[in-house]
């Protein structure tokens, strides 16, 4: 009976000393780790104000290459959330929900998972220094009054400090992957191009603004002419469609929207019912409802074939892109366009989008009449 007593006494003094002890732990937990990258500011923002790219750096799927990732809420920005699935116990599911950012200066993430802690934030934190940006990632934990999580998160700088570690060195690689150019200064956003049918003429020039414009000057006048020949209305402003711009040659297509001319017949209103026409606009609506739904887009608009066309030779027709697209706002000097487009292919890929097809610019400005210097342009680049 004495032994028995004594083994009790000994717990008892085991368990005040992990409580007093315990009462004595922090009840919250704070470790940051930083590093730098060469690349623009708002280049490293976007990266990290979405979950585009998410998978690539951070450490989760380092610990289980088989996790499974899903999105939900805003595309990027305040309310994105991205929620993970491992069937490893050390890693479990979770959650990552972006709670506040300000553009150019911090993201801040609310953290859940199966770890001791409430209250778990991941923040981002971004100091442009001219050539490079300091990117500072600090992780906050409150404990309360669980003596468990206190004890836990003795060990937090050195488990989350080196997964901070490691998911800043991915980070900083992926970004050095990126195209490096600072697209800040432009209005860009992601777009659907519809489809309209082209008439075009594939030509090549030296690679200085002077030989591109007089290329595009000539092949205008035929594609204008064709166009007037086939009795069919320009549908859209000339496009400017690269094929291939070298170091010394650059090739390109010279295009224009066209349709048929609108018939009187097609413009007067039919005799059909109202009813019908009302359950027509349900049905369409009904689809491009449940597309919404899925997060897809609404439908494109089927073009009607243009047949019989009596073109010249160096005059072709076929359909224009049509799809996602990103898309920058430009005025300017048409010199500094390849610039423009190596800075969409930067954002694009900042913000997870996988460019394809050609890049191509819409002349707002009349090239004969417009001072180069106040040219305005919309500047695409096909995205899957």
């Amino acid at each position: 009976m004495i032994r028995f007593f004594e083994l009790l006494t000994a717990l008892i003094l085991v368990a005040v000393f992990y409580v007093v002890v315990g009462a004595f732990l922090p009840d919250q937990r704070y470790v940051e780790r930083a590093a730098e990258t060469n690349h623009p500011i708002r280049q490293v923002y976007d990266t990290l104000n979405g979950f585009g790219r998410f998978a690539e750096w951070h450490p989760l799927r380092m610990h289980d290459p088989r996790i499974v990732y899903s999105t939900e809420g805003e595309p990027r920005g305040v309310g994105a959330k991205l929620n993970y699935v491992s069937q490893l116990p050390s890693v479990g599911s979770g959650s990552w929900t972006i709670v506040d950012s300000v553009q150019d200066e911090y993201v801040v993430y609310e953290v859940e998972n199966s770890t001791y802690g409430e209250n778990k934030r991941a923040r981002f934190d971004l100091t442009d220094k001219g050539k490079l940006v300091d990117i500072k990632w600090s992780y906050s934990v409150d404990y309360g009054w669980d003596l468990r999580g206190r004890y836990a998160g003795m060990y937090v700088s050195r488990n989350v400090g080196d997964d901070i570690q490691a998911g800043l060195a991915n980070l900083v690689g992926l970004i050095a992957t990126m195209p490096n150019f600072d697209y800040k200064a432009l209005e860009i956003a992601e777009t659907m191009v519809e489809p309209q049918h082209l008439l075009f003429v594939a030509t090549t020039s030296d690679r200085n603004i002077t030989a591109v414009e007089n290329a595009m000057v000539t092949a205008l006048e035929a594609v204008r002419k064709a166009a007037a020949d086939n009795k069919l209305e320009v549908a859209g402003p000339a496009r400017l469609i690269t094929t291939n711009f070298g170091s010394e040659k650059y090739e390109f297509d010279v295009a224009l929207p066209v349709r048929r001319p609108l018939a009187e017949d097609d413009a007067t209103t039919t005799d059909a019912p109202a009813e019908t026409e009302d359950a027509a606009d349900a049905g369409v609506d009904t689809v491009t409802a449940a597309l919404a739904e899925a997060g897809l887009p609404p439908p494109m608009p089927v073009l009607e074939p243009l047949e019989g066309l009596n073109l010249p030779e160096n005059v072709l027709q076929a359909p224009g892109y049509s799809g996602r697209a990103v898309r920058a706002v430009y005025k300017g000097h048409p010199a500094a366009l390849p610039l423009v487009r190596d800075m969409l292919r930067s954002y694009a890929s900042a913000h997870g989008e996988a460019i394809h097809d050609r890049a191509f610019e819409e002349y707002l400005s009349d090239i004969d009449s417009t001072a180069a210097e106040d040219a305005e342009f919309n500047v695409y680049w096909p995205v899957k």
